[in-house]
């Protein structure tokens, strides 16, 4: 292995051994009683079962006073069964005409009086279950993993009832054990905390102090670590049963015929029906078994559309249920912080292929050690009249003859046997069949500290096309049949508290593709059986107040490639950054929290023989006495020597340096009336005829919440922000050509919320987004024969006949009505719209960011109806 990569596990495996022990919760034990009948919930805490649970009062002001006793009075209770937890909480509450009751649909984060329950029941103080119940009903369910990272990709079938009445308002929660992980040991001890949220006073009450400072990036959040105790419970079986998701999903699809964009008329009605199953097992005390057949998110929300300048692929988060739950223990050490080596990214699964099945099983194999596997498998079928047009990137006039008279005619296809409609609803090409594996190991160590394994693949199942589907081997060898995927393995090391850190190191090894190898973006040719090392860490003072420091590395070489079951934007790569910070999360004098950090930021490839670039930031953050947010940002970077600039040739690429500064300030998050407001004034430097030049962007975002059944949101942005010269294309002759781009974008976005019940919703999501890329008249080139390096200094003005320009617009759409008609089953009623503009004619791009052949251009429109029905055993 590269000694820079053991070099990070070396100096973190130090830290793991001198490591503090945890600081041991305060606070008295929430104690739960047996109850002999089940609680019905309806809020109200007058069973006399409750009368048998002691009433825990004990709580403390977290935020803005910490330490105070609480101001407003709490009562907590518990009870359990064989089957269930019930925990009740009294909130007393002087003005219970102020209670904020706003409703929301099922796992949105509101600013209501609202009461959270956390539970550790593996004791382990890393995981702990999440569940919020607001004064209007809606409930929420979070995960909290690796001691301070919350995530809502946790989904749990749990209910509970509120209720006011004079003294306040009061909630009964009933937790299905089987919900929950936990041993058989005959006596239980878990970690346990709840906390109460009052907005219209921004005060944060708990049955223990979590201090602020005690989460290094998120103060206030929770932190498992310091979780108060929940005892008596007693002979507590780990629960069985199986729990099924059946559902069925019809839709109609109305399309262009043709895919030429430049054709979007006439349109077709493609009908579909899927089929599908989702399921959930405990297996023994700690581990929980989740599958999936053909499961279908087409209720889940549009990703957002972005104008992305960089050369490296933007990361999006994850929004599918299947794959959300549970992804806390894939999360690679320090997620919080931002990372560029990820072994494991969900979203590459289905993205070029449907999902046929799903597996994948997580928990504690036993106390302190925590498991995941994943499994899943892509397959798809084309449509066989276009098989043998559409590999590679088909000509739409080649397709065009097929399109004319489309095959309507329905069939069984083994490759997509759970979804049914037409023929012409299929891609012009098989999707490669393969099969994406995941398993990781992390073992708790002694003062809180980690070490885990990860090891994932991408195995291709099958070529991408077959000799048969061509008519001669010249076709069959032009469409690059080689399948390709990849192995990465990392190790990890985190060692938590004030002074602590992280690191990973990996290694990738490429699988398959064509003889001669893959060109990567620059430059590097990767062969099958190609290793390729990195690593990265994170150490020094991490948590407590007011100074922190720390320093980060990161190493990859050329050849690391974990894209294709993780995400690496980058490689040939590695940089230090030395960052200092002063935080004061408890505030001081009248303001309610400060914190300022500055980052000294140096890269060089990988072999330290050419400096890439150094950059320099500084910010500041602070809560104003009315609870506003004010923060500041300056940035500066320069010089930058980019090897993904001129595509594929290995030839570093000198861009102009550049800086900008940003303001923003954001109101009280507790008001009906909420808004943010970003400004960032950019300049390039003066570089020779390329600088400077001055661009500018704004960002608005505001929320309304006029009645607590209506909430609107409203984000509209603009961006104008020169880039200097950039890379056109490289000629024949090896003469590179550059442009300087002028690029601008306008996008708003809409959410809308209408909320019945806490069980009945409607949502509309839309955005309408256009950006325009202008160059200027003169272009600059310079040969790149035989060079290692190229300078914006050595271009010179080139004729070029080329016109760059582009502009495109696009809206999106998403109407979505939800209907939770019994516990865990649901009803959606979707309506989905995409329209982008018509391409320019005869070049006539529009210089502007306005669209008027935005509706003329080519629409996709879907009708969804989704029915699931939940069934526990």
């Amino acid at each position: 292995m590269k000694p820079n990569a053991v070099a990070i596990t070396c100096l973190l495996a130090a830290s793991a051994a001198a490591a503090a022990p945890e600081n041991a919760p305060t606070g008295d034990a929430v104690v739960a009683a047996r109850t002999p009948r089940p609680i019905s919930l309806d809020g109200r805490l007058d069973e006399e079962e409750w009368a048998a649970a002691p009433a825990y009062s004990r709580f403390v002001e977290s935020f803005p006073n910490p330490g105070l006793p609480a101001s407003f009075r709490t009562e907590v209770r518990v009870l359990y069964d064989d089957a269930m937890l019930y925990v009740g909480v009294v909130c007393f509450d002087p003005q219970p005409r102020a209670i904020v009751r706003q409703l929301a649909r099922r796992d949105t984060d509101t600013t209501a009086d609202r009461v959270e329950v956390a539970i550790d029941s593996g004791g382990g103080g890393r995981t702990a279950y999440v569940f919020t119940v607001n004064a209007a009903g809606v409930l929420r369910d979070q995960l909290v993993y690796a001691d301070v990272n919350t995530t809502d990709s946790w989904d749990a079938v749990w209910d509970a009832a509120v209720a006011g009445d004079a003294r306040g308002w009061s909630v009964e929660l009933a937790i299905p054990l089987r919900q929950l992980r936990f041993s058989s040991a005959p006596e239980q001890q878990w970690g346990f905390v709840v906390r109460r949220h009052v907005p219209r006073t921004h005060q944060v009450f708990g049955s223990v102090l979590v201090p602020r400072e005690a989460n290094p990036l998120n103060p206030g959040n929770l932190v498992v670590s310091r979780f108060g105790r929940l005892e008596g419970l007693s002979e507590l079986d780990p629960p069985r049963g199986l729990e099924l998701l059946p559902y069925v999903a019809a839709r109609a699809t109305v399309r262009p015929q043709y895919s030429d964009p430049a054709r979007p008329e006439p349109r077709l009605v493609d009908p579909l029906v899927d089929v599908g199953l989702d399921l959930k097992s405990p297996l023994g005390s700690g581990l929980t078994l989740t599958g999936a057949i053909n499961p279908d998110f087409g209720q889940v929300e549009s990703d957002q559309i972005i104008q992305n300048l960089q050369n490296s692929e933007p990361f999006f988060p994850e929004k599918r249920p299947f794959f959300m739950e549970g992804l806390d223990v894939f999360e690679p050490v320090g997620s919080e912080y931002g990372v560029q080596q990820q072994l494991f990214y969900s979203r590459r699964i289905g993205l070029d292929a449907p999902i046929l099945g799903a597996v994948k099983v997580t928990g504690s194999a036993r106390r302190g050690l925590e498991l995941g596997v994943l499994d899943s498998v892509v397959m798809g079928a084309g449509n066989a009249a276009l098989v043998p047009l559409g590999y590679g990137n088909p000509d739409p006039a080649a397709l065009a003859p097929v399109e004319q008279d489309p095959d309507r005619s329905w069939r069984f296809r083994l490759r997509q046997p759970f979804r049914f409609g037409p023929e012409n609803a299929l891609p012009s090409a098989h999707p490669v069949s393969t099969n994406y594996f995941a398993a990781v190991g992390r073992q708790r160590l002694g003062g809180g500290a980690t070490a885990g394994a990860m090891f994932t693949a991408a195995t291709p199942l099958e070529p991408r096309c077959r000799r048969h589907e061509f008519a001669n081997d010249a076709d069959y060898r032009a469409a690059g049949c080689d399948s390709r995927g990849s192995n990465a393995l990392g190790l990890d090391l985190s060692v938590p508290g004030e002074w602590g850190g992280f690191a990973q190191v990996e290694v990738s090894q490429a699988v398959g593709g064509p003889d001669g190898g893959r060109r990567l973006r620059d430059g590097t040719v990767l062969r099958a059986g190609d290793l390729g090392f990195g690593g990265h860490m994170r150490w020094g003072k991490l948590g407590g107040e007011p100074w922190r420091f720390e320093v980060q590395y990161l190493y990859e070489d050329a050849k690391l490639d974990l894209n294709d079951v993780g995400y690496q934007p980058l490689s040939d790569f590695q940089w230090v950054d030395l960052v200092g910070r002063y935080v004061r999360p408890n505030g001081f004098g009248p303001f309610h929290s400060f914190k300022a950090d500055t980052t000294l930021d140096v890269n060089w490839d990988a072999d330290g023989k050419m400096a890439r670039s150094l950059n320099w930031w500084t910010s500041s953050k602070l809560q104003l006495p009315g609870y506003q947010e004010l923060q500041v940002r300056l940035n500066v970077e320069h010089p930058q020597w980019d090897t993904r600039e001129i595509a594929r040739s290995g030839i570093a690429f000198e861009r102009t340096g550049h800086w900008y500064v940003t303001a923003s300030l954001a109101s009280d998050p507790h008001r009906e009336l909420q808004g943010k407001l970003d400004v960032v004034y950019f300049r390039t430097m003066d570089e020779g005829p390329f600088g400077p030049a001055s661009g500018w962007s704004s960002s608005l975002t505001g929320s309304w919440r006029p009645h607590p059944r209506l909430e609107t949101k409203l984000e509209a942005g603009y961006e104008h922000k020169p880039q200097g010269p950039r890379w056109l294309e490289t000629l024949p002759d090896g003469t590179a050509v550059f442009g300087v781009q002028d690029p601008r974008f306008v996008s708003v976005t809409l959410r809308q919320q209408l909320v019945f019940t806490p069980r009945l919703s409607a949502q509309l999501y839309a955005q309408a987004f256009s950006s325009a890329i202008r160059w200027g008249d003169t272009f600059y080139g310079a040969s790149v024969n035989g060079r290692r390096r190229l300078s914006w200094a050595d271009l010179a003005p080139v004729a070029y006949a080329g016109n760059p320009a582009s502009h495109d617009a696009t809206v999106n759409l998403n109407a979505v009505v939800r209907w939770e008609y019994r516990l865990g089953s649901t009803l959606y009623a979707v309506y989905t719209r995409s329209q982008s503009e018509l391409p320019a004619r005869d070049g006539d791009v529009p210089s502007g960011l306005g669209s008027p052949d935005l509706f003329r251009g080519r629409a996709v429109d879907t009708f969804l109806v989704k029915w699931s029905w939940w069934r526990g055993g």
